[in-house]
């Protein structure tokens, strides 16, 4: 899970200094340093159980019950599908943010495949959610972070950034997938 967890919070980092350096958002400030610890275990605790809880319907649900009754790619379908609709629930409805919600659950889903384990797959989920709760609060707002940002207008290139980012994502998890290939027995 630690594992997962530092991949998905390293991605998730990388797109937030891209969008930075791009004019994406401009710092503003941080939170005084009390508040900042109680904020940061109350967003690690969150999105800890939020992710897990995500993980176990959208992926372990799917998984536990349709991989070897149908093929493969129909689970990984159903997944990715199922995870697309759970997001809109959370970010509303949006082709942009569709399109996100794949390219992200392809990491997501292939991470149980390889492993046949959740623990990967939601320390992935609950790293990047960390990351964009330090950014953005654990209720999505710019000024409910740590760092307090003030986003500017965004642009088709930012836009890009956030599929370039979860899909150079996936390519590393596929490319390791050897390291995190279940164990045959």
């Amino acid at each position: 899970m630690m594992i997962g967890f530092m991949l998905g919070f390293s991605f998730w980092l990388m797109k937030y200094i891209l969008v930075y350096l791009f004019g994406g958002f401009k710092i503003a400030g941080v939170m005084p340093f009390p508040k900042m610890i109680t904020s940061l275990l109350m967003i690690m605790l969150i999105f800890l159980v939020g992710s897990f809880l995500n993980d176990i319907i959208v992926r372990g649900f799917v998984f536990g019950h349709l991989i070897g009754k149908i093929p493969v790619r129909w689970v990984f379908i159903i997944s990715l599908l199922l995870y697309s609709l759970d997001d809109t629930w959370n970010e509303g409805f949006s082709m942009s943010n569709t399109v996100f919600s794949l390219i992200l659950g392809l990491s997501l889903t292939y991470a149980i495949f390889k492993t046949g384990s959740l623990w990967l797959n939601t320390g992935i989920h609950w790293g990047l959610n960390v990351c964009y709760g330090i950014f953005n609060g654990p209720l999505g707002s710019t000024d409910g972070g740590i760092i307090i940002t003030k986003y500017e207008q965004s642009t088709i290139f930012l836009e890009m950034i956030g599929y370039i980012v979860p899909f150079v994502m996936f390519l590393f998890v596929y490319l390791l997938r050897n390291k995190f290939e279940r164990e045959k027995c």
